[in-house]
């Protein structure tokens, strides 16, 4: 770009050279300069010289007497095209040969070549990120929709757990009154043998369930010792069981 700038400039300082070069030589040789071919036309001639300075008519006449040299003369463009021989003498040499412009050309239109496929690429990636785009907003989409699905199962799921919560609720609740009932007839039984012998009837979970609706951990403790000893361990064994199973669910629903 610089050796462009460079030359243009050099090109224009040539023709301002030859320009006024032009102009002082025709000036100096005495002819008119209004009758000068092609920068004729920027100055006066002598009649309008005469008649701005009140000049005598017989100066006048005498110029019209004169042959019309210019009409008699080469036309504007014949005397430029005449010069051209002189004009040659000023153009300044080329800085590039014909081989480096034909060089300086080809590698012009490959940088243009470069530029357009550079911008395809580009225009290309840029359909490439909308399509992205709006891909991953459909993904987000279809994720939102997603999840709020997730949500209504796991609402659906806490409503029927407690649905399910609520039935064992009353399931247990018929369970524990009939056991409560079962234990209000051993514990009108006075004697804890008596006692024992009526519970050793059941199966030691449903014994321990029985004793533990008792509501009296003294009068268990009696019944239970009054069993018979190969079982008694057994029996102990799940009414502790229960009295844990118990304690934990009466925790939880304090919670």
């Amino acid at each position: 770009m610089n050796r462009i700038i460079e030359i243009a400039a050099m090109a224009i300082g040539g023709l301002s050279l030859f320009l006024v070069a032009f102009v002082g030589f025709a000036s100096l040789s005495g002819k008119d300069m209004s009758q000068v071919a092609v920068i004729g036309k920027l100055f006066p001639s002598r009649e309008e010289e005469a008649g701005e300075h009140g000049e005598g008519a017989g100066e006048v006449e005498h110029a019209d007497t004169k042959p019309d040299e210019h009409k008699k003369g080469l036309s504007d463009a014949a005397v430029v095209e005449a010069s051209l021989g002189v004009l040659s003498a000023w153009t300044l040499p080329s800085p590039y040969s014909t081989t480096e412009l034909r060089g300086l050309s080809e590698e012009i239109k490959k940088k243009r070549a470069e530029l357009e496929e550079f911008e395809h690429a580009l225009a290309r990636r840029e359909r490439s990120v909308q399509d992205d785009e709006h891909e991953l907003e459909e993904r987000m989409k279809t994720l939102a929709e997603l999840q709020q699905h997730l949500e209504d199962l796991q609402t659906e799921l806490s409503e029927r757990e407690q649905t399910v919560a609520r039935r064992e609720s009353a399931v247990e609740a018929n369970v524990d009154s009939r056991w409560a009932s079962v234990a209000g007839v051993i514990a009108s039984i006075e004697e804890p043998a008596a006692a024992a012998k009526r519970l050793q009837e059941y199966e030691p979970e449903e014994a321990a369930k029985i004793l533990r609706a008792l509501g009296d951990d003294v009068r268990a403790g009696e019944i239970l010792n009054a069993f018979d000893e190969t079982r008694w361990k057994e029996y102990v064994a799940a009414y502790t069981a229960e009295k844990a199973r118990a304690g934990g669910k009466n925790k939880g629903k304090k919670k």
